[in-house]
């Protein structure tokens, strides 16, 4: 199973829900926490269905600030033990495992930054919870070190210290994270763009014994300032269509984009024309076998590498927000990431 934790900046418009939905699809989370989402648990009747989830617990925003979400797959039992505007507490039940799970969402003033610090040594001397393994995942709003802010003001070290003594106070201590090392980013320009790692997990030395396989990854932005961060806590299985006779085999389907190319209708009409069997249902098997196979090259040729096209984007939009001698020009990252939603929105008809 994995855990994904993403400061959404807002879910209430379609653009934002979209990008979620993408997330979702690319990653297959058990457990989603996601804050900032701006949003009342009015507003979130239908989410957990609509996202393909089984629970989902929501913290609401107050005004347009904040709101926090909890979403989890069936497979997990999952008990709320407490909430407020900084954080989720949960007891996560799977296969035999009993651990707690603690979306965090700092407070972004650096006033208000002590109290957030309070709650997590709070939520850590929880006598009745104290004994279970500890996940905490979130947006911290403070660096733990002066290397995981890169330009602009230097950091307060007093407010890093607060930081590392509230986690040192829980016997939490940092997950590292492979992938790129900043988590949050600005859209300034030049010497004007700031990278920080605002975004981590933080466990109990209990929970890495309980999950000891456990690999954390940075992952995209999602249109975002911050990146989603992933948990896997156990080995995955990936299921690959096998390779017979240099071409893959599997099931045909045949897709919803096909309907709309005239092109297509050419290579069925062509391909079914081909039949010269004198037994009738031997030239409608047969027929049809064609058919699928002449579609699925022509289809392969004409749309197969669009999922080349948007992994070789992506790679090029992340390139470009974590150059870390030059600021990026955001004209230019802008651009890409349209290129990139039309390549999403092709596939996701394909």
């Amino acid at each position: 199973m994995s855990c994904i934790i993403w400061n959404a900046r807002g879910l209430g418009n379609p653009k934002a829900i979209h990008n979620l939905h993408r997330l979702i699809a690319d990653e297959d989370p058990s457990l989603l926490f996601l804050c900032e989402t701006k949003l009342v648990s009015g507003q979130c009747r239908n989410f957990k269905y609509t996202l393909g989830f089984e629970g989902c617990f929501v913290q609401d925003c107050i005004g347009r600030k904040g709101g926090l979400i909890l979403l989890w797959k069936d497979h997990l039992k999952v008990e709320i033990k407490s909430c407020s505007a900084g954080q989720i507490d949960a007891i996560i039940d799977h296969n035999l495992r009993r651990w707690r799970f603690t979306g965090f969402y700092g407070c972004p003033t650096v006033e208000g930054r002590v109290a957030s610090w309070q709650l997590i040594q709070r939520l850590g001397s929880l006598s009745e919870l104290c004994h279970l393994p500890w996940l905490v995942g979130g947006d911290f709003k403070e660096v733990l070190y002066d290397h995981e802010k890169q330009r602009g003001r230097p950091q307060s070290h007093s407010q890093m210290q607060n930081f590392q003594e509230a986690l040192d106070h829980c016997c939490l201590r940092n997950i590292t994270s492979m992938g790129e090392f900043f988590t949050w980013a600005n859209k300034q320009l030049g010497s004007d763009f700031i990278q920080e790692r605002l975004n981590r997990y933080v466990s109990t030395l209990a929970w890495g014994q309980l999950f000891p396989n456990s690999i954390c990854q940075n992952l995209n932005f999602y249109s975002s300032d911050h990146r989603a961060i992933k948990i896997m806590l156990g080995p995955s299985l990936v299921w690959v269509r096998k390779k017979s006779n240099g071409s893959w085999k599997g099931r045909f389907h045949f897709e919803e984009l096909w309907a709309t190319d005239e092109e297509c209708r050419q290579v069925v009409s062509s391909a079914w024309g081909k039949g010269g069997d004198s037994d009738k249902l031997a030239a409608v098997v047969n027929g049809l076998q064609r058919c699928a196979k002449e579609t699925d090259a022509w289809s392969f040729q004409k749309y197969g590498r669009v999922k080349k096209q948007i992994a070789d984007l992506r790679h090029n939009i992340e390139a470009k927000k974590t150059n870390r001698d030059h600021g990026p020009s955001m004209l230019e990252i802008s651009n890409m990431e349209k290129n990139l939603e039309c390549l999403l929105d092709k596939e996701e008809i394909y």
